[in-house]
């Protein structure tokens, strides 16, 4: 009989293993992956800065699902070389961020069509959360960014 129940037991451990190991942590595979070029400034901002330059990801409100959607799209959309290509001893991104599949289907319910393409899960998770893609650099003791064309604000660091 007892043995009957460790069985269980196991089983039951098996699957509730699996489930969490299902649901990735998108924040920690980015730096785990992109080391200390992903900043975490809020709960509603992330920032990808691999060199004095940045991709600055801001969500309208704190949302747990920002940090997938950066991953989404620097893994998709971003057009920074170090993202696709080897430098160093360093592996790019797109070869090395093999959770990808994982991380879309965690918010592929956001895309309404059925084929769930990571371009429509982009746009739907963008238009959901709020978010902005805004442009910085790190520039003589002072951080400039901007998310329109025209937008420069400087702060001192």
């Amino acid at each position: 009989m007892e043995l009957k129940y460790l069985l269980v037991f196991g089983l039951l451990l098996g699957l509730v293993t699996s489930a969490i190991a299902a649901e990735p942590d998108a924040l920690a595979l980015l730096k785990r992956d992109l080391g200390e070029a992903i900043e975490v400034h809020s709960k509603s901002e992330i920032r990808y800065c691999p060199d004095n330059t940045c991709e600055i990801y801001k969500a309208t409100k704190a949302n747990q699902d920002l940090a997938a959607f950066v991953y989404l799209h620097l893994f998709y959309e971003s057009g920074y070389y170090y993202l696709s290509h080897t430098v160093g001893d360093k592996k790019a991104f797109r070869q090395s961020a093999i959770e990808e599949p994982k991380v879309r289907a965690k918010v592929a319910s956001c895309c309404p069509s059925a084929a769930k393409e990571p371009s429509c899960v982009l746009k739907n998770m963008k238009k959901k959360l709020g978010i902005k893609i805004c442009q910085g650099r790190y520039d003589e003791g002072h951080f400039c960014y901007g998310c329109s064309e025209n937008e420069n604000i400087c702060k001192k660091l």
